[in-house]
């Protein structure tokens, strides 16, 4: 063929196109005549289930919707920023740590404060970086420049102090406080959720929110002083169409607190960014941060905004309810892929948590490889190259929509009821979330949903018990008794004149916190794979880890597997086990266990064989001396009650629940309480 001929030509004019019918066909008989669409429907737990195809025509049959897209910076690429997350307990420790961040390539500092007051007493205290007053706020951000370097201020309702340190260290540095950039995660509504009560009056909330919205507009334009914490919800066991429905209740509350305040709705939008975890079902991920512009799209609308004049700004944050204490060097593994998931879905900013954060405060080594991450998939992967990377996927597409309508329906429900503060006061919100818990927590007990090194596959000599520090220090806030000069009743200027003469936080706490008496239903993040963990380190804490013996008899194929498969399952305890390749009959097994003295000992065999070995084994081990607990292999179903009165204590199979029946081993043992 001449080079001529192969400009005329497409290569797939040689692979003639297939029609849906021919592929459900090949299909169907692959499956034996079975319904594909019934068979190979992915159950995700997470509100949607897909198929595991799509094709042009199934975006093509109903009206598409263009999601809002991403403001690029430059050109076309898909530029995000690194967010780097400082931990250090010092001031000047946490100011080294960011300093070097950003020489290394990160691009912007993400700090954790959280305020916490208990009704009644002084001052209360401190969790995160210690910034106590002005001074101590300089001194962080010392030799850093705040003109090239965004700041985000994960501080919750101590948001309004840090904004007012931030104003006036800006005017303290004589900066063009416009030029600034900058978030603060201020949410009520997950603090109401997390606390069930009100940090202030309903209505002071309102004013605090307007506040902080006019301050920034009129002083900081380039800062987003509001956030939708998505990331409570995805912690807290939510499903990911239930965490984009509650998203967007939540910036519909700010949207509409703001304009009935008379701020215009494009200032309003400019105020709010979005940050969502991203876990580890990487194309649902993808999918859901595209949903969430397609849903912002609708909201602007809705409240008479235009769509292109007021983009969508997401973060995207590694989950932290999937990350494991026992393998820990597997987190590299998951947030691995949540960070391919939040660059191909298009992440205006990205933070990707140490491996070992949950569990104690990370170290150069930890910090480093989650920083490179990102680098890699941006300077060696090219993932920063291609303009919406995730566009024209069918499959993608197909599930942005799906998660869309069903969120949006989350969200219109909660309208019809009042509104997001009034959904939590009724409870509604948090009997959804605990349902969603509920079906994730019995998916890990049962071992349908696997956590490598905690529910599966465990490393028997691993100790981690020694490992556990305090992710972030808690101090106390100290009290200066400044008396503070102000007239001015915008919070965020009262505030900004408090630290200017020398206040500390403790001292305005009174601004930030004024706690309603009236208690509602409460939900709170937790890691899934907790409850396994700690199992395990009850039995670390224990005078001596348990014994299992496996008594492998009969049939080898049987044996073997239920032995492997009783190993497995003991492990996920930290028990000690004696795994032999096998017994040849009754008498050798029995020996074993008087040589060995186990607490527990495991018959392994097939269902078959069990008939005429159980009342053997079970007999000979009823006359020793120390008897152990007699455990079983598998469920032969038709001969359980036989097997109890004969002896058997325990039935040990696919599907049963590992957590409760572990829990049932460690009573006994004496490893935990009753």
């Amino acid at each position: 063929m001449s080079n001529s001929d192969s400009t005329k030509q497409s290569l797939f004019d040689e692979f003639p196109p297939i029609s849906t019918e021919e592929w459900e066909k090949v299909i169907k008989q692959d499956l034996k005549g079975a319904d594909y669409k019934e068979k190979l429907r992915w159950q995700t737990g997470e509100g949607v289930t897909p198929l595991p195809f799509y094709r042009r025509q199934d975006l093509t049959d109903r009206e598409q919707h263009n999601p809002i897209p991403k403001k690029y910076q430059q050109g076309d690429a898909n530029n995000w920023e690194i967010r780097q997350p400082i931990f250090q307990d010092d001031i000047s420790e946490a100011n080294q740590m960011a300093r070097n961040a950003l020489k290394r390539g990160a691009d912007a500092l993400q700090l954790h404060l959280t305020l916490r007051r208990t009704e009644g007493g002084l001052g209360g205290d401190l969790q995160g970086l210690p910034i106590q007053d002005q001074s101590d706020f300089s001194d962080l951000l010392n030799n850093i420049s705040l003109e090239n370097t965004p700041l985000h201020f994960d501080a919750g309702l101590g948001s309004p102090a840090l904004m007012a340190m931030l104003w006036n260290e800006l005017q303290r540095q004589n900066l063009n406080s416009h030029k600034i950039q900058g978030t603060f995660l201020y949410d009520p509504f997950t603090y109401l959720l997390e606390h069930g009560q009100y940090p202030k009056a309903k209505k002071a909330i309102k004013d605090d929110i307007f506040q902080m919205a006019q301050f920034a507009s009129e002083n900081l334009r380039a800062v987003r002083p509001l956030g939708i914490d998505g990331r409570f919800y995805h912690d807290s066991g939510a499903t990911m169409v239930q965490e984009l429905g509650y998203a967007m209740a939540s910036a519909s509350e700010y949207l509409a607190t703001m304009t009935d305040h008379g701020m215009n709705i494009d200032d309003a939008a400019r105020s709010l960014t979005f940050s969502f975890s991203v876990g580890s079902s990487y194309f649902l991920e993808i999918a859901k941060f595209r949903a969430a512009r397609l849903l912002w799209k609708n909201l602007i609308e809705a409240y008479g905004g235009d769509p292109a004049n007021n983009t969508c700004h997401l973060h995207g944050e590694t989950s932290r309810w999937n990350k494991t204490l026992y393998e820990p060097y597997t987190n590299m593994l998951r947030t691995s892929t949540e960070g391919m998931s939040a660059a191909i879905a298009g992440c205006d900013s990205i933070t990707v948590l140490p491996f070992d954060e949950h569990f104690r405060q990370p170290d150069h080594f930890s910090q480093r490889i989650a920083r490179n991450q990102q680098l890699i998939l941006n300077e060696e992967a090219y993932f920063n190259k291609v303009k919406d990377p995730g566009a024209g996927s069918y499959y993608i597409e197909k599930i942005t929509e799906e998660m869309a309508e069903k969120a949006w329906n989350i969200f219109q429900e909660i309208e019809t009821e009042g509104g997001l503060f009034k959904t939590i006061e009724n409870g509604t919100l948090q009997t959804a979330i605990q349902e969603s818990q509920q079906q994730r927590d019995q998916m890990i007990a049962k071992r349908g949903r696997t956590f490598v090194g905690t529910n599966q596959y465990t490393n028997a000599d691993e100790k981690m018990s020694g490992e556990i520090n305090q992710t972030y220090q808690t101090i106390s806030l100290d009290v200066s008794e400044t008396t503070i000069e102000s007239d001015s009743n915008n919070l965020i200027k009262y505030l900004a004149d408090a630290f200017s003469q020398e206040a500390n936080i403790a001292d305005i706490i009174d601004k930030l916190f004024d706690f309603r008496r009236q208690q509602y239903r409460t939900v709170a993040p937790y890691r899934g794979p907790k409850a396994f963990e700690e199992l395990r380190l009850a039995t670390e804490q224990h005078a001596s880890p348990p014994k299992v013996l496996n008594l492998p008899l009969g049939h080898k194929k049987w044996r073997k597997g239920r032995a492997t498969f009783s190993a497995n399952f003991f492990g996920c305890a930290g028990y000690e086990i004696e795994d032999p390749i096998g017994f040849s009959d009754v008498d050798e097994a029995i020996n074993a266990v008087k040589n060995k003295q186990p607490d527990i000992a495991v018959l392994c065999s097939s269902d078959k064989e069990y008939k005429e070995l159980v009342s053997a084994i079970a007999d000979a081990v009823s006359k020793l001396k120390n008897p152990p607990i007699l455990v079983l292999a598998g469920y032969p179903k038709d001969n359980i009650e036989e097997y109890k009165r004969s002896g058997i204590d325990e039935f040990i199979y696919s599907n049963c629940n590992v957590l409760e029946t572990l829990k049932r081993f460690q009573q006994k043992l004496n490893v935990i309480e009753n």
